[in-house]
């Protein structure tokens, strides 16, 4: 098993392995919160899904040590441009069975052998400037299991005592408050999505009232080619090269040669002001591609009927939005006319829908009931960049 710093704050954030009863750190130290790791990783695919999540082994934290504690093949990852999800805070993993490979694809979510597991969960804390120090706590985790069929979702929501989660395919919402990294109060309308409700995300239709399959949304080149602190002997790595190292994926170049989005780590820490003219554009369109672009792409459901594609790959201007009619927009328009006016943020859907906490109206549809206000503000100004056209010419 291997034991990740760059989770060294996380992990004391996470911890109940060694709290008291008053969920505080001390007194005697329970079981690893989690289950424990005194075996291998437990996936059946063809089993019923376990009851609680520590069933499967997966990983544990210490609140003395302040570590996150995977199990083996259970490798730790984060992404270039991550979702944005009420300023969640999350942690990210990659389980693959023994004697097996994910397969290398530079554009599309890596191909996955059956028993894989995609797992990341979701945690609060009353002060994200503070995150350790401020009332931590797991909400939940989200499983997407590799059938020989597909994807198959599993949620589970954590339990009061933080020490397991229980399988939850209703789901829930939750009000949750709290401080975010700019020390501004926010107030989420957190969205614990239902079993069926992760399809409006993951769904992929391959022919206009084809079959809907079930696809990764970040499990991809672009997204995963940044370094990564393993800590012990490996190190910072690239996290490309260390899944290849490790056996894990197969058919990868170097990673200096895979495709690569954008960091938006200075964003976060900086503001929007922090992208140099020269990069807006891709930096945006990262950030569309990732919290958009899954279901605004030609095989999307949302994109079939909208025919707006966020996707990175998109390069027609009409199809991006610029002076295009909504075609299934609503009463979500703001009682704008156009997806992208160039150079008139203030007068383009796309923009009002990102920002906006209108019922109806706000995108995503899920994942979101605050603004991102990088994320918005980005958009803004890339709009604003746009040398200003008139949509509708005399």
């Amino acid at each position: 098993m291997r034991i990740s710093p760059i989770f060294t704050l996380t992990a004391a954030v996470l911890a109940c392995s060694a709290c008291g009863g008053d969920g505080k750190p001390g007194g005697a130290p329970d079981a690893p919160a989690g289950g424990g790791l005194d075996g291998p990783v437990q996936v059946d695919v063809n089993a019923a899904p376990a009851t609680k999540l520590s069933a499967y082994r997966f990983f544990t934290w210490d609140a003395r040590t302040t570590a996150f504690t995977f199990n083996d093949r259970v490798v730790p990852y984060d992404m270039n441009t991550p979702l944005f999800s009420d300023d969640a805070l999350k942690q990210r993993a990659i389980y693959i069975p023994p004697g097996a490979a994910a397969t290398y694809d530079p554009e599309s979510a890596f191909d996955f052998p059956v028993g894989s597991v995609i797992i990341k969960t979701f945690w609060f804390a009353d002060d994200l400037r503070t995150p350790a120090t401020s009332n931590p706590r797991l909400v939940e985790t989200r499983l997407l299991v590799r059938h020989a069929a597909g994807w198959v979702p599993l949620p589970y929501i954590w339990d009061a005592d933080q020490k397991d989660a229980t399988f939850s395919p209703g789901g829930e919402t939750r009000t949750i408050a709290f401080t975010d990294a700019t020390g501004a109060p926010r107030t989420a309308n957190y969205l614990i999505p239902a079993r069926n409700q992760c399809e409006t995300c993951h769904a992929h239709q391959e022919v206009v009232n084809g079959p809907i399959d079930l696809v990764l949304i970040g499990v991809k080149a672009r997204h995963l080619n940044r370094t990564y602190d393993y800590g012990g002997t490996t190190g910072a790595v690239n996290q490309l090269d260390h899944l290849a190292a490790l056996g894990m994926l197969h058919g990868a170049p170097a990673a200096v040669d895979a495709p690569k989005a954008y960091d938006f780590r200075p964003i976060e820490a900086n503001g929007a002001a922090a992208v140099p003219a020269g990069e807006l554009d891709l930096a945006t369109r990262s950030y569309l591609d990732i919290n958009c672009g899954h279901c605004h792409n030609p095989h999307g459901v949302n994109g079939v009927t909208s025919q707006l594609f966020l996707d990175h790959t998109n390069t027609d201007a009409f199809h991006l939005g610029v002076c295009k009619r909504p075609g299934s927009a609503g009463v979500g328009n703001g009682g704008l006319v156009y997806d992208i006016v160039p150079g008139s943020p203030d007068q383009s859907i796309l923009y009002f829908r990102d920002s906006t906490t209108q019922v109806g109206a706000i995108m995503p549809l899920l994942e979101r009931s605050i603004t991102h206000q990088n994320g918005s503000a980005l958009i803004k100004d890339w709009i604003a960049a746009m040398p200003p056209l008139v949509c509708d010419p005399p």
